[in-house]
């Protein structure tokens, strides 16, 4: 696998600090005090233009003076100084510099002239990273180039925040838990060239990083970093941690993404705490919680209820002591805690333990915390321990936080069964809106838009069981359909798809009015893209599966959020015309296609599927065929060809390995469509989407048997070479973007 553009940021070989002091306190001194406590175990060269050497290194006036090539500059000059270092960078041929300053106690005008300084530098060439003070950890390498004095324990964790304070207490959180670090990097908020997404996409290829928490950023392109953690999120787990104010809108927002993508969302420091514990343990998914304890905890039960979590106490006849609804005694021996606990954990009837300890008039509780925390390394169950004495993984000061570890541990599996979720076919009897009596209207009237949308319309009054849907532009997400009772809020983004109607139907028990939700959702997909204007809509749906409408169309100067979530490439459906004159239609790949590209494997003949997938495969499984399907447009995607009565024809598709180095591609096409050139046109559609996502390269493996494929590739400017894997497969490669020195002459006016 290719590197990628930031593994020389986060293993250098060697860094320039320019600014590096002796200076006590100054940030020079401390970062470079820093670099040599780790210890970072590449060469440092400080640039310092009095003094001939700092920390015992020998130090440079300036970048020219030094002869040895350079992986990171680190400047923790002042802004003012940028615009100069910036290209002596460039000429010293250094890829990455790092911005490290204490900006929220410089001048007002330090930040824009940074910024200045970096948009200026933009040509060079440079990638420049601002940072906190907190700047860059890598333990297992020994690098620490900011402030942080303690040495970090090298672990599985990477940590991506936006401010120092918020770094600082999530490094403490990993401390706590006995959790070691693999990354972490403080951003500096609206400075600089790095996001999230490229970090993450980064992180995706660190064999050491299996768990990654991130300190949201919104005013980020939310587009590329939802799409970065939704890729991330197929080989490790995400933590997006909410630290600004989001109001009930944003949060129902954020948990919608939570489900799309696969992350965990945490709005407060016990959340993510949490979260932090149930991601990081390892243990077996579990829906139930059995509860022992040296307390009576029928209390438990309410606090358990505000999680969603039921709990199971334990029943009499529990060897080696009798139990009753969990409670075990106010005394009891740690023998005797200890081999109640072992017997739940071994028990088929308990999925998870949680396991209280207060303190006794024996005062044991540090003997009996000391075997649960034993007893714990030795099962794959998961045994949550709360106890005034906990210190580690799962082990808790408090039940509440035990309680909201054991929550987002079972959401988090939840998260990960959803992913190879399908969705149902459209069904049949939806009606397209009638989009030209909309556009011929202005101001449609409620009675004109229910009947364009085709929703049954009614004029009877609201009630308390009525769920009110409001569709409209969100400032900072774009279009969203949000649906609210007296209990709760749900979000729902764009494209929407029958996978979405059916949760909006399971949530609020909307099963007699599911012809409704799947009219409403279809309806709106075409409204967003055919009547753009009418942006808002007020609805109340009702017990009968009637709605009451009421439009309020916003101004079109306001229309400037873009849709997280990315549409699908295509409104429309061009018709290809195949060279027996046939015309069919080419389009995107939509979630509900799943049986009709489950039907089209399973009909293709025997040696095409082999070709295709390099297997004998009868039938995609569900993983598979959710990854397929499932698709995220902002980095992937799949165009159809299908005939008059709805069954595909060919199927083209890409799919991410390294973003944005290169995607690769499969395609396939029934048998009465060989020598009709659909193949080359689906290829096309791939191809034109790939380049414009960003990616600079398209390859595959193809079966040196498979001729058609070898020739289609080369006929559409794909280099083929022998695989060094296998001698029967040939790699396929097409460079998407044209090269660098490649400028076309302009032509005369």
């Amino acid at each position: 696998m290719s590197k990628h553009l930031f593994d020389a940021l986060f293993e250098p070989q060697h860094i320039i600090v320019i600014g590096a002091s002796e200076r006590p306190h100054s940030l020079g001194e401390r970062v470079l005090s820093a670099l040599l406590r780790a210890p970072f175990q590449g060469k440092i060269t400080p640039v310092n233009l009095r003094h001939k050497s700092v920390g015992g290194l020998k130090a440079y006036p300036n970048l020219s003076r030094i002869s040895e090539a350079a992986d990171v500059a680190l400047i923790l000059t002042p802004a003012a100084s940028y615009e100069a270092l910036f290209k002596a960078c460039h000429k010293k041929q250094i890829r990455h510099v790092v911005l490290v300053q204490d900006w929220e106690n410089q001048s007002a005008d330090a930040l824009p002239q940074a910024q200045a300084a970096i948009q200026g530098a933009a040509r060079l060439g440079l990638h420049i990273t601002a940072c906190t003070p907190a700047a860059i950890q890598v333990p297992a390498n020994g690098l620490n180039s900011g402030i942080y004095p303690a040495r970090l324990s090298a672990g599985n964790v990477a940590v991506i925040s936006w401010h120092a304070a918020t770094g600082a207490g999530i490094l403490s959180v990993l401390s706590r838990a006995k959790l070691g670090l693999s990354r972490h990097i403080s951003l500096q908020p609206g400075l600089g060239q790095t996001h999230s997404a490229e970090l993450l996409d980064a992180l995706d290829s660190d064999p050491l990083t299996r768990l990654v928490v991130l300190e949201y950023n919104p005013d980020e392109p939310l587009r590329d970093l939802f799409s970065a953690i939704r890729h991330l999120t197929r080989q490790k787990s995400v933590i997006l941690h909410c630290t600004h104010h989001a109001d009930e809108e944003e949060q129902a927002i954020l948990r919608h993404l939570s489900r799309y993508c696969g992350f965990l969302v945490t709005f407060t420091p016990d959340e993510m705490l949490a979260a932090i514990h149930a991601l990081a343990c390892g243990k077996l998914d579990a829906k139930k919680l059995h509860v022992i304890a040296n307390t009576p905890c029928d209390w438990l039960q309410s606090q358990a209820a505000s999680f969603g979590i039921a709990l199971q106490m334990a029943d009499r006849n529990h060897t080696p002591s009798e139990s009753h609804n969990g409670y075990i005694g106010s005394n009891p021996s740690t023998l005797h805690y200890r081999g109640l606990a072992e017997n739940n954990l071994q028990s088929h009837h308990t999925e998870a333990l949680l396991a209280l300890v207060v303190p006794t008039a024996q005062s044991n509780e540090a003997e009996i915390t000391h075997a649960l925390q034993q007893l714990q390394q030795q099962h794959q169950k998961p045994l949550f321990i709360s106890s005034p004495l906990s210190d580690g993984l799962l082990q808790f000061r408090n039940t509440g936080q035990a309680l909201r570890a054991f929550f987002y541990h079972h959401h988090n599996h939840e998260l990960k069964a959803l992913r190879i979720q399908t969705a149902k076919p459209r069904p049949a009897y939806l009606k397209m809106p009638d989009l030209a009596a909309l556009s011929a209207a202005q101001a449609p009237t409620p009675a004109q838009l229910a009947q364009a949308l085709h929703l049954p319309e009614h004029t009877a009054p609201t009630h308390a069981g009525d769920i009110a849907l409001l569709f409209h532009i969100h400032p900072r997400y774009g279009v969203a359909l949000f649906a609210r009772s007296a209990a709760q809020t749900m979000a729902l983004l764009p494209p929407f798809n029958t996978l979405q109607a059916e949760r909006l139907i399971q949530q609020f028990g909307l099963k007699r009015q599911q012809k409704t939700i799947y009219q409403l959702l279809y309806s709106l997909n075409a409204l967003l893209t055919h009547a753009p204007h009418l942006n808002r809509l007020d609805l109340t749906l009702q017990p009968d599966g009637n709605v009451k409408i009421t439009a309020a169309p916003t101004p079109a100067e306001t229309h400037t959020a873009i849709n997280v979530r990315t549409p699908y490439p295509r409104a429309e459906q061009p018709l290809f015309t195949l060279k027996n004159g046939q015309t069919i239609p080419i389009r995107a790949m939509t979630p509900e296609d799943a049986e009709l590209e489950q039907q089209y494997v399973q009909n293709l003949p025997e040696k095409s599927r082999q070709s295709r997938f390099m297997a004998h495969v009868k039938a995609l499984s569900q993983s598979t065929l959710a990854s397929f399907c499932n698709l995220d447009y902002q980095r992937e995607g799949a165009f159809t060809a299908e005939d008059a009565e709805g069954k595909l024809l060919g199927v083209g598709r890409f799919s991410c390995t390294h973003f944005p180095e290169q995607c690769e591609f499969g395609i396939s096409v029934a048998e009465s469509m060989h020598g009709q050139g659909l193949a080359f046109a689906l290829m096309q559609e791939i191809i034109a989407l790939a380049a414009r996502q960003g990616y600079r390269r398209m390859g595959a493996e193809i079966l040196k048997s498979n001729l058609p494929m070898l020739k289609l590739a080369e006929k559409l400017g794909f280099t083929l070479s022998p695989s060094p894997h296998d001698s029967e497969i040939a790699e396929a490669i097409l460079d998407l973007l044209p090269p660098a020195n490649n400028t076309k002459r302009k032509s005369r006016q």
